[in-house]
């Protein structure tokens, strides 16, 4: 087990252990997991792959691309995601590593741990109080190796990036608890409780806004809002990606809305994003940023109960997340902590000024 915090090179450390336990032996066969099929292509796949490149590991004749599969020391190393039903529980395995394991359920880590003869490697952030992994590991079964890192245990991390978890020390003492300090979460000020899950978007809304959210570094969010009978708000994660350009995220727009039939409403703060997706041929929207934008907007959210479709990993993790921020003394304040933002601020553009209560908020 390796519980971390934020930017404490689990999935690299990890994916280096493998690497060189691999060298050692033959005809084993390693399966990496995560929960979903993006989430697993732009993190472990892509370190994993990297580290091989790096050390002159990687031949493309090794590589299965189609079935995800690497030849390694005359070893396999497969990967997979939860949301493949034909590769969940997959054949017998010598080595298994869930990578985010705090977003499987038990029953997942259950089906592909009864398949696995050897070593079980989980590695995941200690930001959910409540979880399997507590109760049905750590806190129960004996022979269990728990790993703690921080940032202070990756040497690579740029002064910048240190300095930005540093200052959680000064934002929120939680959070800089569980990112910084890599300790067990505990729960409290989250700002959304007004949600629950649906399988599906539905088809007849009666009204259908998209929220936008730029980022490069920081993720870009595009997330999808059905409101229906006033007072539901389906929620649906079309993008949320980093190191996305304005033209790659205008490509990636053209993707989920070929027809360009939505009615986007983006951060006002970038009008020069805002003009060039106009061009392209998109309805969009700036949404202005006042002095209480913010807190009112989530006012606006909060009336509103909100169905996120599962498939939404991205929408689920930040609501999960997303908080007030607390003084040194523990007071909640009225801002939220700068933190697993990005689609919680897509949706509330996205809404504007809908306002089944009407508490008379406005966003222009």
């Amino acid at each position: 087990m390796h519980q971390g915090g934020t930017r404490s090179s689990k999935t690299y450390s990890i994916a280096q252990f493998f690497i060189i336990e691999l060298s050692q032996v033959r005809g084993r066969t390693l399966t990496v997991v995560r929960k979903t099929g993006p989430s697993l292509r732009t993190s472990v796949m892509r370190d994993f792959f990297d580290i091989l490149k790096s050390a002159g590991l990687y031949s493309e004749s090794r590589h299965d691309k189609t079935n995800r599969q690497y030849t390694l020391f005359g070893n396999t190393v497969e990967f997979i995601s939860m949301d493949e039903p034909q590769k969940k529980r997959g054949t017998k395995r010598d080595y298994l590593w869930l990578n985010e394991a705090n977003e499987f359920t038990y029953e997942d880590f259950f089906q592909l741990s009864i398949r696995t003869s050897g070593l079980t490697v989980m590695d995941y952030n200690p930001s959910d109080e409540v979880s399997w992994i507590y109760d049905k590991i750590l806190d129960t079964r004996t022979g269990v190796v728990l790993i703690k890192s921080t940032y202070k245990n990756n040497p690579f991390l740029d002064k910048k990036i240190v300095a930005e978890i540093e200052a959680l020390k000064d934002v929120d003492p939680d959070y800089w608890a569980i990112y910084g300090c890599g300790e067990r979460a505990h729960a409290a000020g989250l700002i959304y409780n007004n949600w629950d899950t649906v399988e599906e978007f539905p088809e007849n809304c009666d009204e259908i806004l998209v929220g936008v959210d730029f980022g490069f570094n920081n993720p870009s969010a595009v997330i999808k809002v059905g409101i229906k009978d006033a007072l539901n708000a389906y929620i649906d994660e079309l993008i949320y990606d980093t190191k996305l350009t304005n033209t790659d995220l205008i490509v990636r727009m053209e993707g989920v809305d070929r027809d360009r039939s939505f009615y986007y409403r983006a951060d006002s703060a970038e009008p020069d994003r805002i003009e060039e997706i106009v061009r392209a041929g998109f309805a969009c929207e700036g949404v202005g940023k006042g002095k209480h934008s913010v807190k009112d907007g989530i006012d606006v959210v909060k009336k509103f109960k909100l169905h996120v479709t599962k498939r939404s990993e991205h929408v689920l993790y930040e609501l999960k997340r997303y908080k007030w921020r607390a003084d040194k003394s523990g007071n909640r304040l009225d801002e939220p902590v700068p933190l697993f933002n990005h689609a919680m601020d897509a949706i509330r553009y996205a809404l504007g000024e809908r306002n089944p209560a009407n508490i008379g908020v406005s966003f222009l």
